[in-house]
């Protein structure tokens, strides 16, 4: 296989999986989001929120429906385009699909009951709305199994080509787990209850529902200031674990090339060289990135020194009779090795053997940027009363959360090349037996289809929106429905 079909297979890939990553978020985030907005009216008898939980229902609905259409592509890519990964893997994958396949008719009944069951007392829809949100937890949870056992391949045994797990609880005990699960769903979150906020904000601006956006805006405020504070924990934590268990994907997100035993700089900006391996120019901090990985001096690695110790693995592999089918070596391609390879390709493919540096550095800073604008816009939302200017900030800032997602997921991925599954199968060798003018084919289907596919999502939000919200059900919290319209300077005073 040529590097343009295992370029082309990788794009195309990533790209559906990026799209597929467009919603699924979305639906774990404003579920968790409508829970809380419907306890929180059930509690304090006040209307408003669950006023603003039913109009969530709808965008809930329309990504829900989107993710599940877009997520069937990803594993038919699977096992077309990379059925040499799935040959690998088939027997873990199956067993995680099979717990999913398990909870998905509990997934599909609970939605069922959350659209049509807005009829029934708020304390049981708010239960269906927890439970619903439970669910996409756990169902999201089993998946990222998936990405963590790839990431750090503990719990499984590999017999000849084929890795095998006995139980799903094998995978449980990945030490990357808990913090990925944590980063992924207080992602989702986010980007739930900051939509929220810009909806209220829009809503606000045209004053339009004052009644309700005004507290809507501050409680999804609020939901999304304490996601915030669990992605920025969840991800130091995530950061600390990657120093441990890969060190290739942390060095390279600081663009760290070599070890300095007096402390390593946390770099702000650089311009990585990868063809160099050093960055070009570099503003940092001296000294504080050991202090952030609570590491000891000259205990974290440099990627020149992960790239001679990725050299030293291959000799080794190759002086191993008989070669193994999975391993160092799968880094030469799926047809290693009839023959030895020389010194100088062994040379050449370790230093290949590093993530693409620049990409992973600078998504790794799109991402905390758009995560410190969040908290500023949602603090500025709960510190006082928003006037006009925060509130369309509150407005066009609606991407962001999609944009810190993104990159967050390219950092994952990227950041593990050029391994499907770390030390085990390498991306190269995982390829399958399709040419290269297929996958631009299936490229270019998915490019239209998707952008087609989006687009009417869009405009059915969109239409949604501009709508605006319906009247309060008559068993809105057993309270009176016809309360003062505040006005948008008094939204501090609001319920």
């Amino acid at each position: 296989m040529d590097l343009s079909h295992l370029d082309a297979s990788r794009l195309l890939f990533g790209f559906t999986a990026a799209y597929h990553f467009l919603f699924v978020p979305v639906t774990i985030g404003l579920m968790a989001l409508i829970a809380v907005f419907e306890g929180w009216a059930l509690f304090t008898g006040r209307p408003a929120l669950r006023i603003a939980a039913r109009f969530l229902a709808w965008p809930f609905l329309l990504h829900f429906a989107c993710g599940v259409l877009t997520g069937y592509p990803l594993r038919h890519q699977i096992e077309l385009h990379w059925s040499g990964y799935a040959a690998v893997v088939q027997q873990v994958v199956g067993t995680v699909f099979a717990f999913e396949g398990a909870v998905a008719p509990w997934l599909f009944a609970l939605v069922a009951m959350f659209a049509l069951g807005w009829h029934l007392k708020p304390v049981w829809h708010w239960l269906v709305s927890t439970a619903l949100a439970v669910v996409l937890i756990v169902q999201s949870g089993a998946i990222l199994m998936i990405n963590a056992w790839m990431q750090l391949p503990v719990g499984a045994t590999f017999d000849g080509h084929r890795a095998r797990v006995d139980h799903l609880w094998d995978l449980a005990g990945n030490p990357l787990l808990i913090p990925k699960v944590l980063h992924t769903v207080g992602g989702a979150w986010v980007l739930g209850g900051f939509l929220g906020v810009s909806i209220s904000a829009w809503f606000l601006l045209r004053q339009r529902h004052v009644d309700i956006a005004g507290p809507s805006l501050r409680a999804a405020a609020a939901f999304t200031l304490a996601a915030l504070l669990l992605t920025g924990i969840a991800g130091h934590w995530s950061g600390e674990r990657l120093a441990t268990h890969q060190p290739a994907k942390f060095a390279a997100i600081e663009a760290l090339w070599e070890s300095d035993p007096d402390g390593n700089p946390l770099l702000l900006f650089a311009l990585p060289d990868q063809a160099a391996r050093r960055n070009r120019f570099e503003v940092g901090l001296p000294g504080v990135l050991d202090w952030v990985a609570h590491a000891e001096p000259g205990e974290l690695r440099g990627l020149r020194s992960l790239a001679d110790e990725t050299g030293r693995t291959l000799r080794q592999a190759l002086d191993d009779a008989p070669a193994s089918r999975l391993g160092p070596t799968t880094l030469f391609g799926s047809s290693c090795c009839a023959t030895r390879p020389g010194e100088a390709e062994i040379d050449h493919v370790a230093r290949q053997a590093l993530p693409p540096v620049a990409t992973v550095f600078w998504s790794f800073r799109v991402m905390l940027l758009a995560w410190g604008a969040m908290v500023c816009l949602v603090a500025a939302v709960l510190w006082r009363p928003p006037g006009p200017r925060l509130l369309t900030a509150c407005v066009w800032a609606v991407p962001l959360p999609w944009v810190a997602i993104e990159a967050g997921w390219l950092v994952c991925e990227a950041g593990r090349q050029p391994w499907t599954i770390t030390g085990v199968l390498a991306t190269r060798a995982s390829l399958g037996h399709v040419s290269a003018a297929e996958v631009g084919s299936h490229l270019l289907l998915a490019l239209v289809t998707g952008a087609l596919l989006l687009a009417v999502h869009v405009a059915l939000n969109l239409a949604h929106v501009r709508r605006g919200l319906r009247p309060a059900p008559a068993r809105s919290c057993g309270t009176r429905q016809n309360a003062p319209r505040p006005s948008l300077q008094h939204l501090s005073r609001t319920p």
